[in-house]
């Protein structure tokens, strides 16, 4: 039983490995679904165009400017399906996340009307040039918004830890008022707490890590400090369970059967939420 309850937890501190950007828009079917269909068929005809290979030069302009207006347009109406999952979201940094991705949209606009605008080859290729540029800082946002919600998780369950602090302490109390000695019970507890507390600040560093990239170029040169201090928040995470199943221990040893019951629907809540 107690197996099960801290697999969940282990299968949270997967999802840091297994979480990939598509699964944000995974399966949205808002307002912007149809642009995206629309623009699926495009990607359907280029991919038949490559087969024969493409042409781009004065008599393919018209063409080749349609298909770079359709990509932009997917890149935005993929934006807009995201921020609205966030929106209804308990990002702990969605509004900031928002932001930025208001800034890509409104870039990526602009970029669709430059699009629009061209009149030569090498217009069109300097217009698609700067879309992908964009596109590709707009996806550091996405990133980052996946790091912080694992990160979100984490926090929760750490946060969620002074419950189980303050049922311990109460038992402590009524394990010394039949007069057992609760030294390794209020060791554990308080190498709990240090260990929650530490959790906490690594995690909020680790945000902050994040929130700080803004760029692919920064992303790269930043992304060794994210992964430690991301690894930090893990790991004190980590030292909290280690010593709550020595707390759980003491509680069986300590305790009777009613105890032990009271404390795993405690931990149960607290992995659970």
């Amino acid at each position: 039983m107690l197996g099960r309850r801290f697999g969940r937890f282990a299968a949270l501190l997967a999802l840091l490995a297994l979480v990939m950007p598509a699964v944000m828009a995974a399966g949205n079917e808002s307002v912007y679904g149809e642009k995206l269909r629309e623009t699926a068929e495009v990607f359907k005809k280029v991919r038949e165009w490559h087969r024969f290979g493409i042409v781009l030069n004065n008599d393919t302009l018209d063409e080749a400017r349609n298909l770079g207006i359709a990509m932009v347009e997917f890149g935005i109406a993929s934006l807009e399906s995201i921020k609205d999952r966030f929106e209804d979201s308990n990002l702990s940094m969605k509004d900031e996340i928002i932001d930025e991705i208001n800034e890509h949209i409104t870039d990526l606009v602009n970029a669709k009307e430059e699009i629009e605008d061209v009149d030569t080859v090498e217009e069109l290729k300097e217009a698609m040039r700067n879309a992908r540029e964009l596109w590709i800082d707009a996806k550091v946002s996405l990133q980052k918004s996946i790091i912080i919600a694992v990160l979100d998780r984490l926090e929760t369950f750490v946060e969620n830890g002074e419950k189980l602090e303050e049922f311990v302490e109460e038992k402590t109390v009524e394990f010394q008022e039949k007069g057992k000695d609760t030294t390794m019970l209020e060791n554990w507890l308080e190498d709990f707490r240090e260990d929650r507390e530490n959790a906490l600040e690594r995690i909020s560093e680790a945000k902050e890590k994040v929130m700080e990239i803004e760029t692919p170029y920064q992303g790269f040169e930043a992304m060794k400090e994210v992964r430690e201090a991301v690894k930090n928040a893990v790991e004190h995470t980590k030292e909290c369970v280690k010593d709550l199943k020595e707390i759980i221990r003491l509680i069986n040893q300590y305790g009777d059967v009613e105890d032990t019951e009271e404390l795993m629907e405690v931990v149960e809540e607290v992995v659970e939420e």
